[in-house]
């Protein structure tokens, strides 16, 4: 039975934040990113037409989700029981520090609408997978 690699969370977490928390590509680059990464908005309550979905710190947010996920996947199951607990709790005050921001972003596109209307919608990363069927 082979032991799975283990590595030492805080070295992880380090190497994450420098580079790609604080070495963020250009928009234009995260744009194309999160297009990559398969992102979908869906509009629960309100007019989606009303905001800037191309808004710089909006980009900025989803884009750090986004690697924030495939960071998380990739490194996990590398992670030894023990150090788990600082991982998550890491990936989870992250999470919610960027969940917050997105949540008071300002990013109407013009002055369509109410600026007291309410708009609520669903963020989520298209996970369907195409395959073959037999």
């Amino acid at each position: 039975m082979r032991k799975k690699f283990e590595r030492d969370v805080i070295q992880i977490l380090k190497r994450f934040q420098y580079s790609v928390l604080q070495n963020k590509p250009t928009p234009e680059h995260m744009l194309d990113e999160i297009r990559m990464m398969k992102f979908k908005i869906k509009p629960i309550q309100g007019d989606i037409s009303q905001i800037n979905l191309k808004d710089g710190r909006f980009i900025e947010i989803i884009w750090s989700l986004g690697k924030m996920d495939e960071f998380f996947q990739k490194e996990v199951d590398h992670i030894a029981e023990s150090q788990k607990e600082t991982f998550f709790q890491f990936f989870n005050e992250t999470y919610s520090t960027l969940q917050q921001k997105l949540n008071m972003l300002r990013i109407r596109a013009g002055q369509k609408g109410s600026p007291n209307s309410v708009l609520e919608m669903e963020i989520f990363k298209d996970n369907t997978h195409k395959g073959k069927s037999n």
